[in-house]
Protein backbone atom coordinates (compact mmCIF):
# COMPACT_ATOMS: atom_id res chain seq x y z
CA UNK A 1 0.00 0.00 0.00
CA UNK A 2 1.03 3.49 -0.73
CA UNK A 3 1.95 6.06 1.48
CA UNK A 4 0.90 9.63 0.66
CA UNK A 5 2.26 12.75 2.76
CA UNK A 6 1.24 16.14 0.95
CA UNK A 7 3.23 19.03 1.26
CA UNK A 8 1.63 22.38 1.88
CA UNK A 9 2.60 24.97 -0.82
CA UNK A 10 3.42 27.97 1.85
CA UNK A 11 5.38 25.11 4.00
CA UNK A 12 8.51 27.45 4.00
CA UNK A 13 6.88 30.81 3.96
CA UNK A 14 8.92 34.11 5.12
CA UNK A 15 8.60 37.43 4.93
CA UNK A 16 5.62 39.52 4.12
CA UNK A 17 2.81 39.44 1.82
CA UNK A 18 2.55 43.02 1.02
CA UNK A 19 4.86 46.59 2.26
CA UNK A 20 1.87 47.22 4.49
CA UNK A 21 1.56 43.89 6.14
CA UNK A 22 2.73 43.78 9.67
CA UNK A 23 2.48 39.96 10.67
CA UNK A 24 6.10 38.60 9.05
CA UNK A 25 6.95 35.12 8.65
CA UNK A 26 9.60 32.86 9.41
CA UNK A 27 10.35 29.56 8.76
CA UNK A 28 13.44 28.43 10.90
CA UNK A 29 14.35 24.16 11.52
CA UNK A 30 11.55 23.68 9.53
CA UNK A 31 8.98 25.19 11.62
CA UNK A 32 6.97 28.37 10.55
CA UNK A 33 6.03 31.24 12.74
CA UNK A 34 4.30 34.57 12.56
CA UNK A 35 5.09 37.44 13.99
CA UNK A 36 2.99 40.74 14.89
CA UNK A 37 5.08 43.52 14.57
CA UNK A 38 2.61 46.59 15.69
CA UNK A 39 4.98 49.25 16.40
CA UNK A 40 8.28 49.26 14.28
CA UNK A 41 11.21 51.69 15.13
CA UNK A 42 11.71 53.98 11.91
CA UNK A 43 13.97 56.57 13.70
CA UNK A 44 17.72 56.73 13.72
CA UNK A 45 19.64 53.81 14.15
CA UNK A 46 21.94 53.95 17.45
CA UNK A 47 25.79 53.85 17.00
CA UNK A 48 26.23 51.05 19.40
CA UNK A 49 23.09 49.10 17.14
CA UNK A 50 25.06 50.11 14.30
CA UNK A 51 28.41 48.78 15.63
CA UNK A 52 26.24 45.55 16.40
CA UNK A 53 25.08 45.23 12.63
CA UNK A 54 28.35 45.54 10.95
CA UNK A 55 29.86 42.88 13.61
CA UNK A 56 27.32 40.51 12.36
CA UNK A 57 27.87 41.46 8.83
CA UNK A 58 32.19 40.79 9.13
CA UNK A 59 31.25 37.69 10.73
CA UNK A 60 28.36 36.57 7.81
CA UNK A 61 30.61 37.50 5.54
CA UNK A 62 33.77 35.39 7.28
CA UNK A 63 31.54 32.72 7.66
CA UNK A 64 30.60 32.51 4.00
CA UNK A 65 34.38 32.71 2.77
CA UNK A 66 35.21 29.87 5.42
CA UNK A 67 32.33 27.59 4.24
CA UNK A 68 33.32 28.26 0.75
CA UNK A 69 37.45 26.80 1.47
CA UNK A 70 37.45 23.27 1.89
CA UNK A 71 40.47 23.44 4.13
CA UNK A 72 38.51 26.25 6.69
CA UNK A 73 35.39 24.33 6.50
CA UNK A 74 36.96 21.04 7.41
CA UNK A 75 38.37 22.81 10.47
CA UNK A 76 34.93 24.19 11.51
CA UNK A 77 33.28 20.79 11.08
CA UNK A 78 35.95 19.38 13.72
CA UNK A 79 35.05 22.85 16.39
CA UNK A 80 31.11 21.98 15.64
CA UNK A 81 31.86 18.35 16.20
CA UNK A 82 33.40 19.25 19.82
CA UNK A 83 31.12 21.77 20.35
CA UNK A 84 28.64 19.18 20.11
CA UNK A 85 29.82 16.58 22.75
CA UNK A 86 30.65 19.54 25.28
CA UNK A 87 27.22 20.50 25.13
CA UNK A 88 25.36 17.06 25.12
CA UNK A 89 23.99 17.10 28.67
CA UNK A 90 23.66 20.94 29.12
CA UNK A 91 21.53 21.37 32.20
CA UNK A 92 18.49 24.54 31.63
CA UNK A 93 20.44 26.75 34.02
CA UNK A 94 23.53 26.25 31.74
CA UNK A 95 25.29 29.83 30.15
CA UNK A 96 26.47 28.03 27.80
CA UNK A 97 24.69 27.78 24.29
CA UNK A 98 24.05 25.28 22.28
CA UNK A 99 24.37 25.45 18.32
CA UNK A 100 21.86 23.70 16.05
CA UNK A 101 23.86 24.54 13.11
CA UNK A 102 27.18 24.54 11.70
CA UNK A 103 26.81 27.93 10.35
CA UNK A 104 25.26 29.84 13.44
CA UNK A 105 28.29 28.35 15.45
CA UNK A 106 30.73 29.49 13.01
CA UNK A 107 29.32 33.16 12.82
CA UNK A 108 28.86 32.86 17.02
CA UNK A 109 32.23 32.24 17.24
CA UNK A 110 34.24 34.41 14.76
CA UNK A 111 31.63 37.05 16.05
CA UNK A 112 33.03 36.61 19.74
CA UNK A 113 36.52 36.87 18.45
CA UNK A 114 35.85 40.32 16.54
CA UNK A 115 34.13 41.79 19.70
CA UNK A 116 37.28 40.69 21.77
CA UNK A 117 39.73 42.50 18.95
CA UNK A 118 37.52 45.13 19.26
Amino acid sequence: MASLTPSSPIQDISGKFSWKEKVVYRTRNGRTHAYAILNPYKGELADSRKAAISLFAEASRRCTADMQDADRLAYWQAEYRQHLKRTKNLSPDSRIKRYSTLRGFIIATISARLKAAR
